[in-house]
């Protein structure tokens, strides 16, 4: 049988890798997913954001992919298709796709992703992310989260490497009653939704169905 659950998150900033995707508005995300018992997930979210601008849709993801268990490791392979509103580099695609594959070993998770068309001019990026359950204290859990995208040069350059942007972030987390509170900050040095070397915080509510 397949499990399935719904999620609604009220934020004061809504992030991706580090960067803010609302322009500082604050917004809520609906979210929906599904397991099933042979290992295959699935699930969709949206994003909308209002305040400084008018209310608007900043973000929709669909994604789906497969996982298995080898001992204490679990591992996944998948795909997700993103969607965002205006990005600061015209050179990126608002939407674009991301294939994954991904390791969970106890408190540790590594995923890995390849894009072939995030960039405009078609080229493959690549990101690589590692998230950790840092510590637990009073019924508050602490995640640290640590991310490096790799992008082409521009197209003429001579220089052949990948250009390198990290991301990261801290959060805290608790229940209370059937919601979990949550407390963040996080830094990017990546231009893409925004200039970005500003240190960002966020507070949220979120609540499981």
């Amino acid at each position: 049988m397949a499990q399935v659950a719904a999620n609604v998150t009220l934020a004061s900033n809504q992030l991706f890798r580090g960067e803010t995707i609302s322009a500082d508005d604050p917004g809520v995300t609906l979210a929906v997913s599904a397991d099933l018992r042979q290992g295959i997930f699935a699930g969709a979210d949206a994003s909308f954001a209002a305040g400084s601008e008018e209310p608007r849709l900043t973000a929709a993801n669909f994604y789906g992919g497969m996982a298995v268990r080898l001992g204490r490791a679990s591992l996944e392979v998948g795909a997700i298709h993103r969607e965002y509103g205006p990005v600061y580099d015209d050179a990126y695609r608002r939407r674009y796709t991301e294939i994954f594959a991904g390791i969970s070993v106890s408190r540790f998770k590594l995923r890995a992703y390849l894009s072939p068309d995030y960039l405009v001019d078609g080229r493959n990026t690549y990101y690589v992310e590692l998230n950790a359950r840092l510590a637990t204290v009073r019924g508050w859990t602490l995640e640290g989260h640590g991310g490096v995208s790799l992008i082409p040069h521009d197209l003429g350059d001579p220089d052949t490497s990948l250009i390198s942007f990290e991301d990261w972030s801290l959060r805290a987390s608790r229940a209370v009653g059937p919601f979990t509170l949550g407390l963040g900050v996080a830094g990017t040095n990546y231009p893409v939704f925004g200039p970005s070397g500003k240190m960002r915080f966020t507070a949220q509510i979120s609540r499981a169905f």
